[in-house]
């Protein structure tokens, strides 16, 4: 069976979710036709990106698992009516809502969040809690003969023990998706009002993505980026 008929699951950050106005690589890997299930949100945490995936494995079977690890430090809340009045329409970037979370991100506007940053938020205990779920899913894909590939969107720092245990799960421990960006030439189309990278970087990425997973598709890759102002991505 060709890897392009084969069924993928995906989760990440806004750095990789087809599911919002910007387009990113997964938008590329399904019109190339890899055929793709899409768990991630806009600007979550990993505590999302991974329960997602974790609980997607349990209700169905795929081939491929597709991880983009976010950044430390996100926090997903629960919103009502008085945290939807008080911390989403306040915020002046992360003022949505996703399926009745607020992905406020690092966003410190309101107090709440400056207070759960100073007194609250514990690094190591998030990076151990990281390990013990990718140590998990990676016992859980091999038991059912599914290839998981971890990628890290952004920048994550493992201690030693951490690293020897993470090596054979992450892609490329020491690097990360959006690092280069900034610096790279595509950072000249960015769009200052967003965070999630320009087409042309996410036609980096999933090339970056594809060359580890599914070589198959970069061919295709490579046509729909030589007339990427022609390419409409679903």
């Amino acid at each position: 069976m060709s890897k392009l008929n084969k069924k993928i699951l995906v989760s990440g950050c806004g750095l990789s979710f087809s599911g919002q106005e910007r387009k990113t690589w997964a938008n590329i890997f399904k019109v190339a036709g890899i055929k793709m299930t899409d768990v991630g949100g806009p600007a979550v945490s990993n505590q999302w990106i991974l329960n997602k995936v974790i609980l997607e494995l349990w209700a169905n079977r795929y081939d491929t698992v597709i991880i983009q690890l976010t950044g430390l430090g996100k926090l997903d809340v629960e919103v009502n009516d008085e945290r939807h009045a008080e911390l989403v329409i306040n915020d002046p970037i992360r003022n949505f809502v996703y399926q009745n979370v607020w992905p406020s991100s690092v966003s410190d506007t309101h107090l709440s969040k400056q207070l759960y940053y100073k007194w609250l938020s514990s690094p190591n205990l998030e990076t151990e809690d990281l390990v013990c779920k990718l140590l998990l899913l990676k016992h859980l894909c091999d038991q059912f003969d599914i290839d998981l590939h971890v990628f890290q969107g952004y920048s994550i720092l493992w201690n030693d023990k951490q690293k020897e245990l993470l090596d054979s799960i992450i892609y490329d421990l020491d690097g990360d998706l959006y690092s280069a960006y900034p610096n790279s030439e595509h950072y000249q189309f960015h769009d200052h009002t967003n965070t999630v990278p320009c087409l042309s970087y996410q036609f980096f990425l999933a090339k970056t993505i594809a060359s580890v997973c599914y070589p198959e598709a970069l061919d295709k890759i490579n046509k729909m980026l030589a007339k990427s102002k022609d390419v409409v991505l679903s």
